[in-house]
């Protein structure tokens, strides 16, 4: 196709797309036996009336009413979205928090546990009973103690 073909379909294809809107439609009234009444686009198996719907188009005014309103409820929906972003970032943040608080509480039971096994080491090599051993021996219990009071009672 060369280009004033192309020109000319799209000249044609607009103006039908601007044309279309404000043709008439078809619309077919169908009453069923209970005298219920129901439209369609084809034609009733019972002989339906034919209907011609006047296309209403919409004054300056109720336009212009149309874009203040789609304007007012995009920036509503924009607001909430903001909102909605705001509070995974404030989610987000808090998960981080949470597991580096509990990757914190893990390296510090380790520290306890870790301490405690160095402690009794030393007390092990103190072979006479004197202060040193005796000092081990009480900062193994503490540090046990700390051990089971933040890490294994917290679970």
């Amino acid at each position: 196709m060369n280009r004033g073909k192309l020109q000319a379909f799209a000249v044609v294809a607009t103006a039908l797309v601007l044309v279309a809107p404000a043709c008439p439609a078809q619309v077919f009234k169908c009453v069923s036996g209970s005298g219920q009444a129901s439209y369609q686009a084809l034609p009733c198996e019972n002989d339906g009336a034919r209907i011609d719907l006047p296309v209403h188009a919409p004054a300056p005014g109720e336009q212009a009413a149309a874009r203040t309103r789609a304007r007012k409820e995009q920036r509503f929906v924009t607001e909430i979205e903001s909102a909605r972003e705001v509070a995974r970032r404030s989610a987000r943040a808090e998960h981080k928090q949470r597991d580096e608080e509990r990757q914190a509480h893990a390296a510090r039971c380790a520290s306890y546990q870790e301490r405690a096994e160095r402690a009794e080491a030393d007390a092990r090599q103190h072979l006479r009973r004197n202060r040193y051993k005796r000092d081990h021996e009480l900062r193994a219990r503490t540090l046990r103690d700390r051990y089971f009071s933040e890490c294994l009672a917290a679970d």
